[in-house]
């Protein structure tokens, strides 16, 4: 430190850019964290969507009428979505992560539709999913236990 006749100078310089570099980083760290905690819970929360997508490949080829009951537990923050519907949102189940879409899957292997009003599930959740057709193609049914 260098003093002058009036005291520290160099103190207030330091100080400065001590506190620029702090109020620079701040916002990088916390989206990092934000994004690392979104790709944890997209991780999870595609564990259960392969859950729901085993059951309704088991109740798929075990024929119409067969149904199978799934536990399946959300994240905090999180929700997974089954729009059901034709097309391809038919196909698909939708991940978010506090309101933002983190991923969609698709059915594709078997191509089973849903069967469903806009299903959204959030925290520990019973599904019963039952194997259908629609349209003559195959289909699942999924309602909430």
């Amino acid at each position: 430190m260098n003093f002058g006749r009036k005291g520290v100078i160099d103190m207030p310089i330091k100080l400065m850019v001590v506190v620029l570099v702090i109020s620079l980083s701040l916002p990088l760290l916390a989206d990092a964290v934000e994004r690392g905690e979104s790709k944890n819970a997209t991780l999870v929360m595609n564990g259960e969507v392969n859950e729901i997508f085993n059951a309704v490949a088991a109740v798929h080829y075990s024929g119409i009428g067969s149904s199978r009951t799934v536990s399946i537990t959300i994240p905090d923050g999180c929700e997974i979505s089954i729009p059901g519907g034709s097309g391809s949102a038919g196909y698909c189940v939708k991940m978010t992560f506090k309101g933002r879409e983190t991923g969609i899957r698709y059915m594709e292997r078997p191509p089973v539709q849903f069967v469903t009003d806009n299903l959204v599930l959030s925290g520990s959740v019973m599904l019963l999913i039952t194997s259908c057709t629609v349209n003559g193609g195959p289909a699942v049914s999924v309602n909430v236990v």
